[in-house]
C-alpha cells in the first residue's frame, strides 16, 4: 500500500540539503514524535504502529549511506515537478517556499499522489493505521479519509482477520477526520457543507456501533450548528425551495426541542432564551409574510406571547400587502387580548383604522402612553378636529420602515394607505364589518360606546358616517378644505390628496421596540406618563358621536346619507346629546384616569434584540463605485483564480457547485454547472492543482464593462470514477486560455472561455 508521507514528514522535520541535520537533531525529533501519543481513543496496537514507522523513517534517515541516497531522489523529484510547472510561482520563475515540501514518491516508479505533492512510501497494510494517525496529526483530513474510507470499503479484507483487527481504529480514524473536516468547514462559513461531513462522522460511529463518546461530541456539534445551518438555508433565493424547506424543519425541530421560542427545553444550540429571541430576529429578514405567519401562528398556540406577537406583525403585514383585511381583523383580536398587560394601544389603534373603525382607533390612542409617536401624531393633526389625519401618516410610515423590512417579500414594498382603501375587495370587507365590537370578541374588558348603530340600516349610515369623518378629518389638517357635508365622492379625494402628500413623518418611539416590535411581547417597561397624554374619553367630544364601523371608499348613497345628517328631528337630536352627556359622565365615574390606574408588573422576559447571538454573516451591501475602473494585471488575476478555485471545489468531493455562480455568468454557467450534473451522475470526482500566469488584459473601448483576459493555465487533474483513480483519464497540461469578462453590480464575472493552445 502507498501512502503520501515521506521519513521527514514522518519525524515532523522540514527537509534541508544544504545543511543536513546533525545526529542529535534527529535523535531528539524521533524522541519527541515517540513520546507525543493521539490525544484520542486509540489503541495500544495502533500506536505502537505508528511508532514503528516513526522508527523506520528515523533508521533511514539516520544512515548517512540511505539518507544520502534519499535526499537524492527527494531532489530530483522536487526539480522535476518545478520544471513541469506544478511549483506555485514556477511560471514567474519565483522560488517556492513548498519547495521543502516533498513532492513525488521516493521510488522512481512511483507517481505523484493525486492529492497531493509530496514523496510517497510503501508500506505493508497492517501498518495503515499508523500511516493514518501520523496523517490525522499534521491535519490532513482529505488524506485520511480517502486512505481509510478505500480500506473500510474493500470486501477482500473482511475475509483476513489481520486486517479486520485494525478495523475499529481506522474507523476511529475516519470519523475523526469527518469531524476535522466538518469544524474547518463551519469555520469557513460552509454550514451545510460542515453537517454532511459531521453527519458523516456520526453515521459511522453509529453504523460500527463503536467510540460512543466520539459519537457524542460530533452529535454535540451537529446540535450547536443548527442555527448556522438554518440561516444559510433560508437565506437562499425563494427558487431554491427544498433548501428553504430543508431550514424551515430544522427550525421547526429546534422549537420542538426548546418547547418553544421561550421554552426552557435544551435543544444543543448553547443559546440562551435572550440569545434564541435574538435569532429568531435575525432569521425574520429571510422568511416570507406567508411563513412568519404559519410558523409564528403555530408557535402561539403554545402558548407564547412573543409568538403571537411576531404572529401579529406577519398578519398585518401581509393583510395590508396583499389587500387582505381579515388578517389585520385577526391581528387586532390577537393584539386586544395580548394588551390586557401591555401597551399595545397603539398597534391596536392602527388595526382599527386599517379597518375603518375611526372610533375605536381614537379610543386606543387615548389609552396608549407612548410620548414619542403620540406627539407625532399630533404634530401632523394639528387644525383637525381629531387625530385621525395624524394617526393615518404615522400608520403609512410605521409600516413602511418597521413592517415591511422584516419580510423578504415585502422589503421592497411601498405602503400606500391611498391603494389600500381604493382596493374593492377591502371595500367589500370592510363594508360587511359587524358592528359589535372586537373587544367584546377578544373577551377584553372595555365600555363600548353607548351610541354603537345596530340596526342594519344605521350600520351603512355609520360607516358612510366615518367615512366622511376621516377625511374631513385629514382635509382639514392639511387646508385641503371642509369635506365633512359632502358626498362620498369629495371624501374620497379628500383623504387621498392628504396621503398622497403627507409632511415627513418619524415612527421614533416604535423604531427602538427591540428592532421590529419584538419587544412589544414582553411586558411593558416602567414609562413616564405623559404630560400632554391625550384626553380621556368622554371629554374629548369629537369621538363621543362617531359610530363604529368599517371605513370605506365605495360609492356613497346620498339619499340616506341626507336622512342621516339632516332628517333628525329637534327631540332625537336633543335625545342624542342627553344619552351622550349621561353615558360621558357615567364613565367618568366608574372608569379612573388611566394616569391613576396602577402598572402591571409581569415577570416575563424584557427582550432587547440589538446584537446578534450568533455570527452569521448578512449580506454585504454592494459596494459604490463612482467610476468603472478598468481591468488590469494585478486586478485580472484574482478573477482568474476565484474561477479556478471555483472550478476545484465544483468538481471536486464536496461538488460545491454554488461557487460557480459566484463567478460565471451566462452562458458559460449552463455549460458548467451541466459538466458538474454529469459528474454527479456518474459518480466522477476531479481532483485539480493549478497554477496561473497572466499574459495580458485588453478593456474593450466601447464597453467599459467588458473585458478580455489572456492566461497561461498549468492544471493537473486526477480523475476519480466510484472512488477509483482513473490514470487514463487524468492529466497534466499546460494551456493558454482566453477569458471574456464582463461586469455586474460593480463585480468581473466570466462570460466565455476559449483555449488557445
Amino acid at each position: 500500500m502507498r501512502v503520501p508521507l515521506d521519513y521527514y514528514r514522518i519525524l515532523g522535520l522540514p527537509p534541508n540539503f544544504f545543511q543536513p541535520m546533525s545526529a542529535e537533531q534527529l535523535q531528539q525529533a524521533y524522541r519527541d514524535r515517540t513520546a507525543q501519543l493521539p490525544q484520542r481513543e486509540y489503541s495500544l496496537t495502533a500506536i505502537e504502529i505508528r511508532n514503528q514507522l516513526i522508527s523506520l523513517a528515523y533508521r533511514v534517515l539516520s544512515d548517512p549511506l540511505q539518507r544520502q541516497r534519499y535526499d537524492a531522489e527527494y531532489r530530483a523529484s522536487a526539480d522535476e515537478l518545478a520544471n513541469s510547472g506544478m511549483m506555485n510561482g514556477a511560471a514567474d520563475g519565483e522560488f517556492d517556499e513548498e519547495l521543502n515540501a516533498p513532492s513525488k514518491s521516493f521510488d522512481r516508479n512511483f507517481e505523484l499522489e493525486p492529492e497531493t505533492d509530496r514523496l510517497s512510501i510503501e508500506i505493508a497494510d497492517d501498518l495503515l493505521i499508523g500511516a493514518l494517525i501520523i496523517l490525522q496529526d499534521a491535519g490532513e483530513c482529505e488524506l485520511v479519509l480517502n486512505l481509510g474510507q478505500s480500506f473500510l470499503s474493500n470486501s477482500d479484507l473482511e475475509a483476513d482477520s489481520d486486517a479486520q483487527s485494525d478495523r475499529p481504529d481506522i474507523v476511529l480514524a475516519v470519523a475523526l477526520a469527518y469531524l476535522q473536516q466538518g469544524r474547518e468547514q463551519w469555520q469557513n462559513d460552509r454550514y451545510e457543507n460542515a453537517a454532511v461531513s459531521l453527519q458523516a462522522g456520526y453515521s459511522l460511529l453509529e453504523r460500527e456501533g463503536l467510540f460512543p463518546n466520539t459519537a457524542a461530541e460530533i452529535a454535540a456539534d451537529l446540535e450547536k450548528l443548527r442555527p448556522y445551518r438554518i440561516l444559510e438555508l433560508v437565506s437562499q433565493p425563494e427558487s431554491h425551495i427544498a433548501e428553504r424547506q430543508r431550514g424551515l424543519q430544522l427550525l421547526q425541530d429546534i422549537l420542538r426541542d426548546r418547547q418553544g421560542i421561550e421554552g426552557t427545553g435544551n435543544d444543543g444550540s448553547g443559546l440562551s432564551i435572550e440569545d434564541f429571541l435574538g435569532f429568531i430576529q435575525q432569521l425574520r429578514d429571510y422568511l416570507t409574510a406567508a411563513e412568519q405567519q404559519s410558523l409564528f401562528e403555530a408557535e402561539s398556540q403554545r402558548p407564547s406571547a412573543v409568538a403571537t406577537y411576531l404572529a401579529v406583525y406577519a398578519s398585518i403585514a401581509r393583510g395590508f400587502a396583499a389587500r387582505m383585511p381579515a388578517l389585520i381583523h385577526q391581528a387586532k383580536i390577537l393584539l386586544l387580548r395580548l394588551g390586557k398587560r401591555q401597551d399595545l394601544y397603539l398597534e391596536q389603534a392602527i388595526c382599527s383604522l386599517l379597518l375603518g373603525q375611526t372610533v375605536e382607533a381614537t379610543e386606543a390612542l387615548q389609552r396608549s402612553q407612548e410620548e414619542e409617536p403620540l406627539a407625532v401624531i399630533r404634530k401632523n393633526s394639528q387644525g383637525a378636529p381629531d387625530l385621525l389625519p395624524g394617526l393615518c401618516l404615522y400608520s403609512e410610515t410605521w409600516l413602511q420602515t418597521e413592517v415591511f423590512p422584516h419580510f423578504r417579500d415585502l422589503a421592497t414594498r411601498t405602503a400606500s394607505l391611498k391603494d389600500y382603501f381604493a382596493d374593492p375587495g377591502v371595500q367589500e370587507y370592510l363594508e360587511a364589518l359587524p358592528s359589535q365590537p372586537d373587544y367584546a370578541i377578544a373577551e377584553y374588558q372595555f365600555v363600548a360606546p353607548a351610541d354603537r348603530a345596530t340596526d342594519g340600516n344605521e350600520r351603512v349610515a355609520a360607516r358612510n358616517g366615518q367615512r366622511q369623518a376621516i377625511a374631513a378629518s385629514a382635509a382639514t389638517s392639511r387646508g385641503v378644505g371642509e369635506l365633512g357635508g359632502r358626498g362620498d365622492e369629495n371624501s374620497s379625494q379628500g383623504t387621498v390628496a392628504v396621503l398622497s402628500n403627507p409632511e415627513p413623518v418619524t415612527a421614533s418611539s416604535s423604531a427602538t421596540k427591540a428592532t421590529s416590535g419584538v419587544e412589544k411581547a414582553t411586558p411593558p417597561r416602567q414609562r413616564r406618563n405623559s404630560k400632554n397624554r391625550l384626553p380621556q374619553r368622554g371629554s374629548h367630544d369629537n369621538g363621543k358621536d362617531r359610530p363604529s364601523g368599517a371605513l370605506g371608499f365605495g360609492s356613497l348613497k346620498i339619499g340616506r346619507l341626507a336622512i342621516l345628517l339632516g332628517g333628525g328631528t329637534l327631540g332625537l337630536a336633543v335625545l342624542w346629546f342627553l344619552t351622550s352627556q349621561i353615558f360621558a359622565l357615567f364613565h367618568r365615574t366608574a372608569t379612573p384616569p388611566i394616569a391613576q390606574q396602577p402598572a402591571i408588573v409581569s415577570e416575563q422576559l424584557v427582550v432587547e434584540l440589538n446584537q446578534p447571538p450568533i455570527a452569521i454573516p448578512r449580506p454585504q451591501p454592494k459596494p459604490a463605485v463612482s467610476k468603472p475602473l478598468n481591468l488590469n494585471r494585478d486586478t485580472a488575476a484574482p478573477v482568474v483564480q476565484a474561477w479556478l478555485a471555483a472550478k476545484a471545489a465544483a468538481f471536486g468531493s464536496e461538488h460545491a457547485t454554488d461557487k460557480l455562480k459566484q463567478i460565471l455568468v451566462e452562458p458559460a454557467l449552463s455549460q458548467w454547472q451541466k459538466r458538474v450534473q454529469d459528474d454527479l451522475l456518474n459518480r466522477r470526482v476531479r481532483h485539480y492543482k493549478h497554477s496561473l500566469q497572466i499574459n495580458g488584459v485588453k478593456n474593450d473601448s466601447k464597453n467599459s464593462d467588458r473585458a478580455q483576459i489572456e492566461a497561461t493555465v498549468v492544471e493537473v487533474a486526477q480523475i476519480y470514477e466510484r472512488n477509483r483513480l482513473n490514470r487514463a483519464a487524468s492529466y497534466h497540461e499546460k494551456l493558454r486560455v482566453q477569458y471574456n469578462l464582463v461586469r455586474q453590480n460593480g463585480n468581473w464575472r466570466i462570460q466565455t472561455m476559449k483555449v488557445l493552445k
